[in-house]
């Protein structure tokens, strides 16, 4: 069956629309923290009770990278699966063209439309009526 660029390359967009979504955790190293979060945002945390026992400053750090590692994980989905998408030779194609296209666009049509005089007839100014009786 043969597959046609345009739905390969919808499905391939569709892939991308799911990683920008998709969710990624993190934990730290001795567990009192874990994150959640797509390429987009954070999605959670969940702090051990362990970890109501650390110095304010020490929790803050270590959410902070668990949260970044989180993130981090889910922006990597997301290029791996772009790199993919950009490695499949029709996807690769259709861009290419597509920038050529967008950096070489069509002059625009120029259609110059031809004075009608029975239009100037039912012209009414409202500076007065400067023609010649």
């Amino acid at each position: 069956m043969l597959t046609r660029v345009s739905d390969v390359i919808h499905s391939r967009l569709a892939d991308i629309q799911a990683s920008l979504t998709a969710s990624c955790s993190a934990e730290s190293a001795d567990g009192t923290v874990h994150a959640e979060a797509s390429a987009k945002r954070q999605l959670a945390l969940r702090l051990s009770p362990a970890a109501m026992r650390m110095r304010p400053d020490d929790l803050a750090a270590l959410i902070l990278t668990t949260q970044h590692e989180a993130q981090s994980k889910a922006e990597a989905a997301i290029s791996e699966t772009l790199d993919t998408f950009r490695a499949d030779p029709r996807v690769a194609v259709a861009l290419d063209n597509l920038r050529d296209t967008q950096a070489s666009p069509p002059p625009p049509s120029r259609q110059v439309a031809e004075p009608d005089d029975e239009d100037d007839a039912d012209f009414v100014s409202i500076y007065g009526d400067d023609r010649e009786r």
